[in-house]
């Protein structure tokens, strides 16, 4: 056994060099460990295993080794694979979990078992009971780390992870069943039903979870621009996307609810409180604005991300015109509405032509008090912008009917924008905002409104 001890620390290298950044982790030789111990390390402790068990030394013989390949194979494990040494399993090395445990389940264990055959396979009846005895501490090592990381407190960030794990172990019972005795197998499943229920409990927090984070909290923006709990909770809803076959099988498997009978998925139907959830939440943020205009611009602007962002998943979630309309209808429409006039009148009386002449300073005044306020707000994208400025440019007949009236009743020329210098005007507006909208974490200014 030390001569077999020996060569542990090359095996190791050996595997770790097999592995390194070899994410499909597709093996099919399993020899690599038998390869790497010399022919006669390997006839010498056949035929001692041989001998004692003749001699009436089986569990002595099978003690011994099971003792000191299964500490080789945790250490291994837990400091060279999952490199823990003496921290605990945190967050972040979800990624090196998964990595570990294919490794383990699809490369060292059959490998390790691989040894085990040729060393005891003549001699040992009980060989399966045994072989699972070797790995016992290293799997469990495995379904431990999984398992703690459950009991922590729920987020919507650790509903993605503890899904990765999930679908790993789902991944890997297979290999489960064809190396291990009923025991560790079942182990294995408990574990992973426990991943698949806490799963299946924090999806239905979901549309608590992602409003409950510290960006939510946040003010809004003196602007209108893109809200942090807009980014986050939207970065969140497109992971819940492209996560949708995962937790639609965590939802049918360990479903604590009936299922409708009209055909909407439990998934669709949590989706869809979510989305409502996320309306109002955002209306209740724009009653912050007491000027209406920037109250709906900010919707639009908002909800205009979400579509952006979800267009792929659920493009026809929310409508935009309305609050476009909305703001429209509480700020241009206004500076237009000051241009109404009786259209019966065919000749002007001296108060009549006043009473022009003063809807068009005033409307010039508000015209311009109007480019220079909304010149500060803010959109996360050119399409967006083009969009409102298009709408506003639909309402300028309006304004070209009113000076084509003022000129003939009055007579003379009016003191007037032409219409290239109110489309000029207009392309000035809404900055471009500093966000990166492909990654929906863009940055935040700190300029806010309490």
């Amino acid at each position: 056994m030390k001569e077999l001890s020996q060569n542990n620390s090359n095996i190791a290298k050996m595997l770790l060099e097999k592995v390194k950044g070899n994410y499909k982790l597709v093996v099919t030789d399993h020899n690599f460990i038998l390869d790497a111990i010399p022919t006669e390390t390997i006839n010498n402790i056949r035929e001692m295993v041989k001998l004692m068990v003749d001699a009436g030394f089986e569990k002595e013989c099978s003690d011994l080794y099971i003792c000191l390949r299964k500490e080789w194979l945790e250490d291994l494990l837990k400091n060279k694979l999952l490199g823990l040494r003496k921290m605990g399993f945190q967050d972040y090395m979800i990624g090196r979990w998964i990595k570990a445990s294919k490794v383990a389940l699809r490369i060292l264990f059959p490998s390790e078992r691989r040894l085990y055959d040729r060393l005891f396979s003549e001699s040992f009846v009980s060989s399966d009971l045994c072989f699972s005895e070797v790995c016992h501490g290293a799997t469990i090592q495995l379904l431990n780390f999984a398992d703690s990381f459950v009991n922590r407190s729920p987020s919507a960030w650790r509903l993605f992870k503890i899904l990765d794990l999930f679908e790993t172990l789902c991944d890997l019972i297979p290999e489960f069943e064809v190396l291990f005795t009923d025991s560790l197998v079942n182990e294995a499943i408990k574990t992973k039903n426990r991943l698949g229920e806490v799963s299946r409990t924090i999806f239905m927090e979901f549309g608590k979870l992602i409003f409950l984070t510290p960006d939510a909290k946040l003010d809004c923006w003196v602007d209108g621009g893109i809200h942090p709990m807009t980014c986050e909770a939207t970065g969140y809803i497109v992971l819940a996307f492209w996560s949708r076959q995962k937790l639609e099988q965590v939802l049918r498997e360990y479903s604590t609810v009936a299922a409708n009978g009209a055909g909407t998925s439990l998934f669709d139907s949590q989706m869809e409180l979510i989305m409502e959830k996320f309306e109002r939440n955002l209306e209740a943020k724009s009653q912050t604005y007491e000027d209406p205009a920037l109250r709906y611009f900010f919707m639009l602007h908002n909800i205009s991300l979400i579509k952006y962002k979800l267009e792929s998943f659920w493009d026809d979630r929310f409508c935009t015109r309305q609050y476009l309309e909305l703001y429209c209808k509480s700020s241009w429409s206004k500076v237009i509405d000051i241009l109404e006039m009786d259209i019966n009148e065919s000749t002007a009386s001296n108060s009549e032509a006043d009473s022009m002449i003063g809807k068009l300073n005033l409307f010039n005044q508000k015209f311009r008090e109007m480019c220079e306020i909304q010149s500060t707000w803010h959109v996360f994208d050119e399409r967006l912008r083009k969009q409102i400025i298009i709408y506003v440019e639909n309402m300028l007949p309006a304004y070209e009917n009113f000076i084509a009236r003022f000129e003939t009743v009055l007579g003379i020329n009016a003191n007037k924008y032409r219409m290239s210098d109110i489309r000029t005007q207009l392309n000035h507006l809404f900055l471009l905002q500093d966000i990166d909208v492909d990654s929906v974490r863009g940055s935040v200014r700190n300029q806010s409104v309490s």
